[in-house]
């Protein structure tokens, strides 16, 4: 049987809708959603490409009273698995403590961010300590099924290389160079590195070991995955894991694997550590037809065949990345009832383990203004 997940990453359910926790649950497992990826206080998901400031103002006082545990416990009571989403690699107020976490692309220039992304170095060890303690107290203190890590890649606002397959790569999109990735690589592989500065050594990686460094970042993921999944969890060997993952086959940029190129994610390296890889298959953002599920599906496929690793596709419910700096790209303004329906039965009929919806707030906004994205929902897990 697939997996249904929702992700609940704010709390308009709480405040806007007025749910309590046990109505919000019984109104997921109404909806036939059976894994939840919510968000909490201890490790708070970073603002990004949904602003919540109007409805964290309106509701400031309601808001205080929210609880994490009460929520979670909410959600098991009603026999749903929980995950507790982290974006492990992506934190701005993070770079004011850490200024040295900051990315260096390979034009030597630092990281300033695009819209509301910024990345973090995946080699800071201060930052990684201060994060994987903030999960351990996620697990200690309220005892999810397990944990979903969102940005577990390097640095790049992925958004902008996906309105068109036919996108050029360059050096601004290609990290980190800083001086600790630099020699850290050059001591891995016991490789002398150049005199001189960034910008040569950069160029001499690149020029004479370009596939080993793409290994070498690999692998640096790698470890922060396992370092991840060697947080206990009840009644496990290890914290259940579910990773946020680019969708891209290479058949979209002339044969380059960009997930392992350019982001470091390597499927196949990853798959001893994660029970379940989300690909971002975001259609209205990607800009691409629902056809091309099956592509991205068959290819991830391919990279974990004989691991015991799920692979589930994300669908957007609402329209993003419309206007503002993202005008010109050309994307739909709409997502419809319809097009959620037949882009989950394209996926599950390509081999999809699952569907991930993104998110639950736009269905309950649909709804209340007489749509019918919540009714295709059901339609499509069948409850």
């Amino acid at each position: 049987m697939p997996t249904f997940a929702m992700k609940v990453y704010d709390l308009q359910w709480f405040t806007t809708f007025g749910m309590d926790y046990d109505q919000a649950a019984e109104a997921l497992v109404e909806d036939g959603i059976d894994v939840v990826l919510t968000q909490n206080h201890i490790d708070p998901l970073p603002t990004s490409g949904v602003d919540q400031h109007e409805y964290l103002t309106r509701f400031h006082d309601r808001i205080r009273a929210y609880d994490d545990g009460a929520w979670v416990g909410a959600l098991k009571r009603h026999g749903l698995i929980v995950l507790e989403t982290s974006a492990v690699l992506f934190d701005p107020p993070a770079l004011s403590r850490f200024p040295d976490a900051r990315p260096i692309d390979a034009a030597g220039e630092p990281h300033v961010g695009f819209d509301w992304y910024v990345g973090v170095c995946p080699t800071h060890d201060e930052y990684l300590d201060e994060k994987v303690a903030k999960l351990t107290r996620v697990v200690d203190e309220l005892s999810p099924d397990g944990l979903f890590l969102q940005f577990i890649r390097y640095p790049g606002f992925w958004e902008n290389w996906t309105w068109s397959p036919d996108y050029q790569f360059s050096d601004s999109d290609r990290y980190c160079f800083c001086g600790r990735c630099r020699s850290r690589f050059a001591a891995a592989l016991g490789i002398p590195m150049p005199t001189g500065d960034a910008a040569s050594q950069t160029s001499f990686i690149l020029a004479q070991h370009g596939a080993d460094w793409t290994n070498w970042r690999c692998g640096v993921i790698a470890d922060i995955v396992r370092r991840v999944r060697e947080i206990g969890a009840p009644n496990s060997d290890g914290a259940h894991l579910m990773l946020n993952t680019l969708p891209f086959p290479a058949t979209d940029f002339g044969g380059q694997d960009v997930r392992r190129v350019i982001a470091a994610q390597d499927l196949r390296l990853l798959a001893p550590y994660t029970n379940r890889f989300e690909l971002m298959t975001y259609l209205q953002i990607l800009n691409r037809p629902q056809s091309w599920l099956r592509t991205a599906i068959d290819d991830a496929r391919a990279q974990i065949r004989d691991t015991g690793s799920e692979v589930v596709c994300t669908l957007q419910v609402d329209a993003l990345y419309t206007t503002g700096i993202h005008r010109d790209r050309q994307r739909s303004p709409s997502v419809t009832a319809d097009e959620i329906f037949d882009a989950a039965t394209t996926a599950l009929d390509a081999g999809a383990d699952g569907l991930v919806f993104y998110h639950w707030t736009d269905f309950l906004t649909d709804e209340a203004a007489g749509g019918r994205k919540r009714k295709a929902l059901r339609s499509i897990t069948r409850a």
